[in-house]
């Protein structure tokens, strides 16, 4: 069982544990339902990309929460999520760090990936499925070679392999913890601290992708909302709810 009462199902393959888990939402599985894949055919990144995912070695799992929150605040969840796994893996993987909006890395290479997804209901959400993805017994040479010089692992960080077998319910727990703390406070509280002492791209020159527009502008912190404040190039300052931030190539 997991902290909030759901069953872990646990299979050897699937396309992707989000697609899996969002079928046995439509059907009305309980909040905290988790599905957990030891290969995924079709794992799911942002804007559709493939999340490389090898038998035996990482960690994908996806997690039903029934929140009542409104549509805007999707995107918080993602937050929420990697302040959680910071303070799950913190102590494997020194100098982890969390970049806006959905990702954890470590010397600046990709350690896991988070996707929030949302069905609407009438008034707010009806449920959102939390997909993760972490790069935990993978060694460099497991990955593609166009993928080598941007990535990592847990083993590769601390020096050591990790028992997925308890490595999932420690990561629950601090879950559970994130999201109830989320619900009593927002991000505005400990948890936006706690991604801000700790946010990747902090006073950094970055480049913005959001729809056909890349502006360029360097990142100051993330606000209450889980937006990313950043001051443009002229002085001002703006702030993002969605897109995709780049280190400038001057960076």
């Amino acid at each position: 069982m997991t902290p909030w009462g759901g069953r872990v199902l646990t299979f050897s393959t699937l396309d992707s544990t989000s697609r899996h888990l969002w079928r046995l939402a439509e059907k009305g599985a309980p909040e905290g339902t988790v599905v957990v894949a030891d290969q995924q055919s079709a794992g799911r990144g942002r804007r559709g990309r493939q999340w490389h995912s090898p038998a035996g070695l990482n960690l994908y799992f996806s997690l039903l929460l029934r929140p009542r929150i409104e549509f805007d605040k999707l995107p918080q969840f993602s937050l929420v999520a990697a302040a959680a796994l910071w303070h799950g893996l913190r102590q494997d993987c020194p100098g982890l760090t969390i970049k806006w909006p959905n990702d954890l890395l470590c010397r600046g290479l990709k350690l896991a990936g988070i996707l929030s997804e949302m069905k609407p209901g009438l008034s707010g959400a009806e449920f959102v499925i939390i997909g993760i993805g972490i790069n935990v017994n993978a060694e460099i040479d497991d990955f593609p070679p166009d993928l080598r010089d941007q990535v990592t692992s847990v083993k590769c960080e601390s020096g050591s392999c990790v028992s997925l077998a308890s490595l999932l319910p420690r990561l629950l727990e601090e879950l559970f913890t994130f999201t109830e703390m989320f619900n009593r406070e927002g991000l505005a509280g400990s948890i936006g601290e706690l991604v801000n002492r700790n946010f990747y791209l902090k006073d950094k020159k970055i480049v913005i992708h959001s729809g056909n527009d890349k502006i360029k502008c360097r990142a100051r912190w993330i606000d209450g909302d889980g937006h990313l404040v950043a001051t443009l190039a002229d002085g001002r300052q703006t702030s993002f709810n969605a897109g995709e931030a780049w280190l400038a190539k001057a960076d």
